[in-house]
């Protein structure tokens, strides 16, 4: 089951999920932001790591999406697997490709994504 916002700030509330810093937090997800200033040429693939470091307990997982708005200028914030398992400690990390023919700059602490998270039953 996709947890609510209220659900996911009970859990925080808790300490069942913890997110630094204190994350934006929409109806069914958290915004996610990236961590620094990226300039990407046309075709270019980079690696970098979200600005919000993130710890699930065992019990919680998720699922990181990118975000439509980079999606329709030809870029995607992540090309491997989605999943974050529950136990996860850190920042995640972000496969970043241009796919246009255009440099594209992505600026910090700017929206690549949400991160969805789930109760393991």
């Amino acid at each position: 089951m996709i947890l609510s916002s209220q659900e996911i700030k009970t859990l925080i509330k808790r300490g069942e999920i913890l997110i630094t810093p204190y994350p934006e937090i929409k109806e069914t997800s958290i915004k996610i932001h990236l961590s620094e200033k990226i300039v990407l040429k046309p075709k270019a693939f980079i690696l970098s790591v979200t600005k919000e470091k993130i710890k699930l307990s065992p019990n919680i997982v998720g699922f990181y999406d990118g975000y439509a708005q980079l999606a329709r200028k030809g870029v995607t914030t992540h090309l491997g697997s989605m999943f974050v398992d529950s136990d996860t400690n850190e920042h995640l990390t972000l496969e970043i490709f241009n796919f246009s023919d255009k440099e594209i700059v992505l600026e910090k602490d700017s929206r690549c994504g949400q991160l969805i998270l789930m109760e393991v039953k």
